[in-house]
């Protein structure tokens, strides 16, 4: 009896395998090889062979060779796809983060809360409901819904975009033409931004969507460099905007808010370092930049910089100023 539950247990982890492999090889056009596969599902290179074998005998699913790699053959599509509770769940959480983060009524949110709705059980579906009706009474941009749809159909397909930006600096938009490698949302701004290569400086720029006047796919086609990784090219900011030379960056904070340090990921470079005294040292290694000095500031008298010595000193220059301006009132 227990042979036979844990033959059926097998072929139920089996099969859920292969559909993930599915799944991975259509979010992966350009191919993926035996080796990726084994280290993404945690099995061996032998066993990624049979499974993509097995695709192709049993599930008759269509499966390209180029070299080393293996692809879905164009044209092919996934079946329909169930989620766990707890696969809608991550879904729900994860727009509910979109939402709060924008604040605006997005309609691939809503189409996407729509959809999981109807695969779901009360009381998760009582509660997509009630998020589906609170975001119709939200703002719509249709700049900003035209312009991300634009951005996203054109990152997909390769299409080189035509932009009038407005730059935060800039009296009036100038018309540029980017190349988008990525799209990434920034929670500390309540914004999106497009990671591409900029043809007017040729170099990769990141771009604020909301600052984004017009955007229009152009014919023109474009290759993401294989070097480029978005997790990489993000790894040493401390928010969306990528640049300068990573340094440590040590802080000393309050007891009242040192269990709050140690609990919160703040950045993945993060080391935190309880003292004897209640204070806690928290040490990252990111670039310096506008978003990491507003996040420092943020916490007031709470924190004190220890280094790097620039930084300590641009702190200590805006409380001055800060004082300047409260003592003049």
């Amino acid at each position: 009896m227990k042979k036979q539950m844990d033959k059926e247990e097998d072929r139920a982890k089996r099969t859920s395998r292969l559909i993930n492999v599915w799944i991975y090889l259509c979010q992966n056009p350009h191919g993926v090889t035996a080796r990726q596969i084994a280290d993404r599902f945690k099995v061996t290179v032998r066993t990624a062979y049979r499974d993509l074998e097995a695709l192709e005998r049993e599930n008759k699913v269509p499966v390209g060779e180029d070299g080393a790699k293996r692809f879905i053959v164009a044209g092919h599509h996934l079946p329909p796809i169930k989620f766990s509770v707890a696969e809608a769940m991550a879904i729900f959480l994860a727009s509910r983060l979109m939402l709060n983060y924008s604040r605006k009524y997005d309609p691939n949110i809503a189409s996407t809360f729509l959809k999981l709705n109807s695969v779901v059980k009360p009381p998760l579906s009582d509660q997509i409901q009630k998020t589906m009706d609170w975001m119709v009474k939200q703002p719509v941009d249709n700049a900003y819904i035209r312009n991300m749809d634009t951005l996203v159909e054109a990152w997909v397909n390769r299409r080189t975009v035509k932009i009038s930006y407005q730059a935060l600096e800039d009296a009036k938009p100038t018309q540029r033409l980017i190349d988008p490698y990525f799209i990434e949302p920034a929670a500390e701004g309540h914004s999106a931004y497009v990671i591409a290569h900029c043809h007017r400086h040729n170099q990769i720029r990141t771009f604020k969507i909301e600052r984004i006047v017009t955007a229009e796919a152009t014919t023109d086609t474009y290759q993401v460099p294989d070097d480029f990784d978005a997790n990489a090219y993000l790894a040493s900011s401390w928010g969306i905007v990528a640049g300068g030379e990573a340094e440590t960056i040590r802080l000393r904070f309050h007891p009242e808010v040192a269990r709050l340090m140690q609990e919160t990921v703040w950045h993945p470079s993060q080391v935190s370092k309880p003292q004897a005294d209640g204070y806690v040292i928290v040490t990252f290694t990111v670039a310096s930049s506008v978003e990491l000095f507003a996040w420092i500031m943020g916490w007031g008298d709470m924190v004190e910089v220890l280094e790097p010595a620039k930084l300590r000193k641009r702190v200590l220059a805006a409380a001055r100023s800060m004082v300047n301006i409260y003592s003049t009132g």
